[in-house]
This record gives structure tokens, sequence and C-alpha cells, in this order.
């Protein structure tokens, strides 16, 4: 089954304290031009294939989910199927039909009126509370959010604004923790 192993979005990892090119539960994030690395193949949709470079493993984060824009969930559903990826759940999200798979970390493919699919953004998990995240992020100059509500039962999550891509983080899904 392919998994995501490589992000590349337009985010100064360093800017936020973290290392130039961390690694967060196997994905390497890198601050470049928008683009990803699956192994053994990337999906056959519109977006940059980036080389796997190494980076520096950061303990207590990771890649809870990566947002790609797409025009058709059909569409979408056949070419990851291309790579061996099915649909883990189909549902609405905001109002726009969505498709989630699991490839290492989730990804959440929702419509959207683009031209062609784009990766939007991600976001990260940490066992950190948010609140320290957000204090931390913002004594640094970022513009970030107070911590609330996700789409999902019992989880928080925090937007940081002003990035040339989407960034949040959440806390973690107990319900998987606790085996659920």
């Amino acid at each position: 089954m392919a998994r995501l192993t490589t992000l590349s979005l337009p985010i100064a990892w360093e800017s936020l304290g973290l290392p130039t090119t961390p690694v967060f539960g196997g994905v390497t994030l890198i601050d470049g031009p928008v683009g990803w690395g699956w192994e053994p193949e990337a999906p056959e949709l519109p977006i940059a294939v980036v080389e796997p470079v190494t980076g520096t493993s950061v303990e207590g984060w990771g890649v809870d989910h990566v947002v790609v824009l797409i025009d058709s969930v059909d569409e979408t559903v056949e070419t990851m199927a291309d790579i061996g990826l099915t649909p883990r759940l189909k549902m609405e999200v905001r109002g726009r039909p969505a498709v989630f798979f699991r490839a290492g970390p989730v990804i959440e493919a929702i419509t959207s009126p683009v031209r062609q699919s784009a990766l939007y953004g991600v976001a990260l998990v940490t066992d950190e509370p948010l609140e320290t995240v957000a204090l931390r992020w913002r004594s640094m100059g970022h513009d970030v959010g107070d911590p609330g509500p996700a789409i999902q039962p019992g989880r928080r999550i925090l937007t940081v604004r002003g990035m040339e891509a989407g960034l949040a983080v959440m806390s973690p899904d107990r319900q998987l923790a606790d085996g659920g």
C-alpha cells in the first residue's frame, strides 16, 4: 500500500521553533514549493512529487492529516485506488463532499471549486497542550487562533493564519490512543 513520506509546503518550520526539516511520525516536512513524496509511488494527481530528504525526528508530534482540494470525489477515489488506497470515509466537511484515505497520515480530500487538485495544507498533532503551543508561537510573532473544538468529537484544534499554506495543530485522538 502507498504511504506518504514527504510533504513540502512554504512554511519555515524553524520559525515555529522546530528543526529546519522536521520528521513527524515518519513524514518529513520540507520548507519549499508545494509537493509531496510517496512510497512506492505517488497518486496521479497534479501535485508535484518531491524527492525524500533527511530530517530531524521530533518526539510528541505527528502529521494528523493532509488537506487536498479536489474537483471530484469519484475521480479522486479512482486515482487513489490505482496506488492501492481505498476510502476510509466519505462525508461532508463544512458543506462540501469529502473523502478520506489512510496513507500513514490521513489524506483529507475536499471538493472545492478548483481547476485542478491542489495540496492545501497540513494538520499536525501534538501531545503538548494546545494553549502552550499557541502561546509559544504567538511569542514568536505568529498569528495563532485560540484552540477550540475540532470536527472530530473530543478533539481540539488551533490554526495558524498568515502562512502561505494551511497549518493547524490538533490534540491527539484519544479514541485511537485508547484502542477505540
